[in-house]
Parts: C-alpha cells; sequence; structure tokens
C-alpha cells in the first residue's frame, strides 16, 4: 500500500502534479546566503548581472527569477534537476562549448568544492530568496535609505499627555497608555501580589517561587516588598543561569560542531564548550560592566589585567562556532557573530556587495576579514582552574599522556 502511494505521488509529481513547492527552510536559505551567493557574486556577477549592466548570452543571475529563465541557451537553474541547469554543465565543463568561467584570458575552472556547493544547492531544489523587486544598484545610499527610521538620530519625545496618568508610575507607561488609548484599551489593574511573585520570579529566575516565598512576600506590608524581592531574585545564582542563555543564543552557543563527521576532524564535540557557559553565568551574577564582558570575550587573552584566569573562556565567544572546512565560512560566521551580537547590524551580507541602508563596504568586510584571518587559535588550551582534588588532575594528565600516545 504504502509503496503504491509514493509511486502515484511520483506519477503526479511527474505529471506536473498539483502540489505547491514546499517553501524554503531557514536553513537552505542560509546555505544560499553563506555559500551560493559569495559565489555567484565573486565569479559570475562581473558578467551576468544588472549591477555590472552585463547580461552575456541573455543572461543575468542575480535575481531568482532571471536565473530559473536563464538566457540564450535556456534555463540556467531548474530546481532539482542537476542535468537539465546550465549552470552545472558550465561550471562543470562537461560541454566543451559551454565553459564558466570561460578557460581563457587568464580564468579558471571553479575549485570543486564551490562546482559542489553549487550543486547542492540545485539538488536540493535551488532555495533563492533574491526577488526582482530588489535588482538593482547594491551600492550607494538613495534618500530612501537615508531615511530609513533604524538610522536617524536618537530624539527624546516630549511625554504625551494621557487620561490614565494615575497609571502610569514611569515616563516610560505614558507612551504604553497613549497606544492603549489610540485602540480604545483600558489599562490592566494592578495584580495580584501572588501573581506579580510568580511574573517576577519565572522573569528573573526561571522558576516558580517557593511556597516559603510565596508566604514571606503575601505577609510582607513595607512599601518596599517589592523592591526586596527583585533585590533576592537577582542576587540568585538562578539569575545568571536564566537570563545567560539569551546571551549563548547571540553567541551560537554549542556542545558540538552539527555535524558527527566534523569535515574529517577529529572530534565533533567542543569538549571545553561549558568553561564558555560558565563564563557568562558567572558575567551576569557577578553583574561585569558591559563594556568589559565585550572586551573579555574579543581579546581575554591580550588583557594585563585578568584578575580570573576563568576569564580566558571568554574567547569561546570566538571560538564556539562554525567548524566547517572552508576557513573563510569559518571567519564568515565569527564577522557575522560579533557584528550582530555587539552592533545588531548584518555585516555579513558585505562578503558580497556593499550594504545598500547602512554604510557597511565591502571593503570593510574584507578588513575585518583581515583581522580574523591573522589570528589563531592554539591546540594546547590554556589551564583555566585547578581542580581541588589534585589527584583528579594527576589522573587527567595520565590518562592524557596515553591517548595522546
Amino acid at each position: 500500500m504504502r509503496t503504491s502511494t509514493i509511486a502515484l505521488s511520483l506519477t503526479l509529481l511527474a505529471a506536473g502534479g498539483i502540489a505547491k513547492a514546499a517553501e524554503p527552510t531557514k536553513e537552505q536559505l542560509d546555505f544560499f546566503e553563506q555559500k551560493v551567493r559569495p559565489i555567484l557574486s565573486e565569479k559570475c556577477y562581473k558578467c551576468h548581472s544588472i549591477e555590472a549592466g552585463k547580461s552575456k548570452g541573455g543572461l543575468t543571475l542575480d535575481t531568482r527569477a532571471a536565473t530559473l529563465k536563464g538566457g540564450e541557451g535556456g534555463p540556467a537553474v531548474v530546481p532539482g534537476n542537476v542535468a537539465d541547469s546550465l549552470l552545472i554543465t558550465a561550471v562543470t565543463y562537461k560541454d566543451k562549448d559551454l565553459k564558466m568561467p570561460p578557460d581563457k584570458d587568464n580564468n579558471k575552472k571553479l575549485p570543486d568544492a564551490e562546482i559542489a556547493i553549487l550543486t547542492d544547492w540545485v539538488k536540493m531544489g535551488a532555495p533563492d530568496p533574491r526577488n526582482e523587486a530588489k535588482a538593482k544598484k547594491l551600492t550607494g545610499l538613495s534618500d530612501e535609505a537615508r531615511n530609513h527610521w533604524a538610522y536617524q538620530p536618537v530624539k527624546k519625545p516630549a511625554i504625551p499627555a494621557v487620561n490614565y496618568r494615575a497609571w502610569c508610575a514611569t515616563p516610560v507607561d505614558a507612551f504604553i497608555v497613549q497606544k492603549l488609548e489610540e485602540n480604545k484599551i483600558a489599562p490592566a489593574k494592578p495584580a495580584h501580589k501572588e501573581t506579580l511573585l510568580r511574573r517576577a520570579t519565572y522573569d528573573l529566575t526561571g522558576l516558580p517561587p517557593t511556597p516559603d516565598e510565596i508566604n514571606a512576600f503575601l505577609t510582607d506590608g513595607s512599601p518596599n516588598a517589592f523592591a526586596k524581592v527583585v533585590d533576592r531574585l537577582l542576587a540568585s545564582p538562578h539569575y545568571g543561569e536564566r537570563w545567560a542563555r539569551y546571551w549563548m543564543d547571540t553567541a551560537r552557543y554549542s556542545d558540538t560542531s552539527g555535524d558527527r563527521t566534523n569535515n574529517g576532524q577529529k572530534d565533533y564535540r567542543f569538549p571545553y564548550a561549558w568553561t564558555y557557559r560558565d563564563y557568562v553565568i558567572r558575567a551576569f551574577n557577578n553583574d561585569k560592566p558591559y563594556d568589559r564582558f565585550i572586551m573579555e570575550q574579543l581579546a581575554a587573552d591580550q588583557l594585563s589585567d585578568l584578575e580570573d584566569q576563568r576569564d580566558l573562556a571568554a574567547l569561546g565567544f570566538i571560538t564556539v562556532g562554525d567548524r566547517t572546512g572552508n576557513a573563510n565560512d569559518v571567519i564568515n560566521d565569527r564577522i557575522d557573530t560579533v557584528t550582530k551580537g555587539f552592533m545588531a547590524l548584518t555585516v555579513a551580507c558585505a562578503r558580497c556587495h556593499d550594504h545598500k541602508f547602512d554604510p557597511i563596504p565591502t571593503k570593510d568586510y574584507y578588513a575585518l576579514h583581515g583581522i580574523f584571518n591573522s589570528i589563531s587559535e592554539p591546540d594546547d588550551k590554556p589551564i583555566i582552574d585547578q581542580a581541588a582534588d589534585k589527584s583528579h588532575a594527576a589522573n587527567f594528565k595520565k590518562e592524557m599522556a596515553k591517548l595522546e600516545k
């Protein structure tokens, strides 16, 4: 029965079926942006793009529609069909009359790794977020870009006059009430004390309040009862455990490479990743100043005033990430993580083109690329802490010597 169902599905698809192509996943779009687009931009756009003003053979490759349409010879890409995709035929040099880049004028055939990337892209259905509306010059700021709200100078607005003034405990509340009144919504009534305690406890520690904590708050009639609750929660070690999670998402923290083969490397696991996790938790719980938090994650090994050797683990922000065999992809991952994390900007886009809205040119990307290309990760990691029981350290060295031998 199952075989018949599969056969029928394939027959429908072959006949043009009614099923709509699935939307590309985030992972597929990331694959295009991080691996496919750089190849097209570097190797193809100079002869086949609107930006360059060239469409040799009637072909442009800087939009999805144009890529699927192809040029004089037919579709450049047929999603899922490598054999009929002229782009793959051209880059593999299988047709002596169709070789791209041309094997003349000192051009060279694409490396096998890049051909494999393009082939895998076509096989997965050629996911491609580029659309016709954006097919215009990618460099140079337009008036529309200059006026984008995100790049306007910060202003201090006037506090709006609202009807529910008594509800406002801070100036920020007035802006909330203004939007509520615009939508004819009244502010919520104050929460019951137990509800307020549960909300604060879950928010700051991720855990529910204990019965003793509930009773203590309900019986505390002092005007600063809630302030004391907040101070207690902020002092809890669970506060750092809860809120460090959000920064570790920004740092793309993982205990493994995500690939059990790890591109042929010895181990797909990051055995010391937990030291970075613990560093971030300590930073939150010790109220580490944010500027120091940044510096340690970018250059802890260069700081002369490092008082706690465990803070060397802050460099996990750089190293716990992409471990592919392509050094440029690893650097791209690090640039992307640093700039998103500390600047809230997707600077990695400039790997292929100048930004359209904010002043980040390709030359700035490759300036950062040069910095990351000049750093190295030691094979022998530094000792950042000592075991309380010295016999554990001795046993570790003994077992490690066996493994290395």
